[in-house]
């Protein structure tokens, strides 16, 4: 299992190219090949895009891989940077400290898991302590479909997160990508698909919203409560939507280079906004929830 896991890594890397050359690059020049998570690509795109037309002297690419796959490519000086939702661990640490790397990390955005059902499925609301129990039941009535399997950054929140660190015992499904995973939900009544929130909620692309047409999101509730939210940004914070986690620009660029560059301008003001149209909650700039209500607005027995 082990020399299978290693082996997809190294596949996956390839695909990518080889390393990049020690070529000069400044953080709005050159070129630098960086990793991320494949769940975020709706959300990196149009940040990239953007930077792109900004600095057309920079040319960044982005290869898109597992959460596994993509620290694993960094440790390994396949990449300078990775996009990923979880900070070094101490053993990364430890790894690039060895190779006499100064390890860096900044907090990008903050990100929802959405939990997709099959599009005649009649109630959308979703308890998170159901959810877990479905998770935890061997005779769950729905099979759960994640993208990447293993290597994946949704796999390990459900592992570390929401079941502290057991294995789920529900069946699983593992999809090679995020629409695999909104196909299988859409064609199987009991199924249910856990993806990043970028591939369903932005309400402008018309891709994410042919997505959205095709199965049901739910809204959920945190344990005890009868509140539900779906995973809009402005419901990101603590206390509202209960799967969300941080996106982090993982870095082991020894100057200040093109990678270092590109984390900046998405952890800018440009880059901010771009990550809130995709319902991406910034890391940096405040998200104002306004809630209206329905209040009277003069007697109608008194009026003439």
């Amino acid at each position: 299992m082990l020399l299978a896991v290693e082996l997809a890594i190294g596949l996956g890397l390839i695909a990518c190219g080889s390393p990049q050359s020690d070529a000069l690059d400044t953080p709005t020049s050159g070129y630098v090949r960086i990793a991320a998570d494949q769940g975020l690509r709706p959300a990196l795109d149009p940040v990239l895009e953007q930077f792109h037309r900004t600095y057309p002297r920079a040319r960044v690419e982005v290869c898109y891989l597992t959460e596994a796959e993509a620290v694993a490519g960094l440790l390994r000086d396949s990449f300078r940077v990775a996009i990923v939702c979880r900070p070094f661990t101490k053993e990364d640490s430890i790894s690039l400290v060895e190779q006499r790397i100064r390890p860096k990390q900044l907090r990008l955005v903050r990100e929802g898991i959405a939990v997709i059902g099959h599009p005649l499925r009649r109630d959308s609301l979703l308890s998170i302590d159901t959810l877990i129990a479905w998770l935890r039941n061997p005779r769950s009535p729905y099979t759960f479909v994640i993208e990447g399997g293993a290597g994946s950054g949704i796999f390990r929140y459900v592992r570390d997160t929401l079941l502290r660190g057991a294995m789920p015992s529900a069946p699983l499904y593992r999809a090679d990508s995020t629409p695999a995973v909104i196909r299988y939900v859409e064609q199987h009544p009991r199924a249910m698909g856990l993806i990043s929130v970028a591939w369903v909620c932005d309400r402008e692309d018309s891709t994410t919203q042919k997505f959205l047409r095709s199965v049901r999101l739910f809204a959920l509730a945190n344990s005890g409560s009868l509140d539900f939210y779906y995973p809009y940004a402005g419901y990101l914070r603590p206390g509202f939507y209960p799967l969300a986690r941080d996106v982090y620009a993982l870095s082991r660029e020894p100057r200040l280079g093109l990678g270092s560059g590109f984390i900046s301008y998405a952890a800018g003001p440009d880059g901010q906004r771009i990550f809130l149209k995709s319902e991406l909650l910034p890391a940096i700039a405040p998200v104002r929830i306004v809630e209206l209500r329905e209040e009277k607005l003069f007697d109608t027995e008194k009026a003439p």
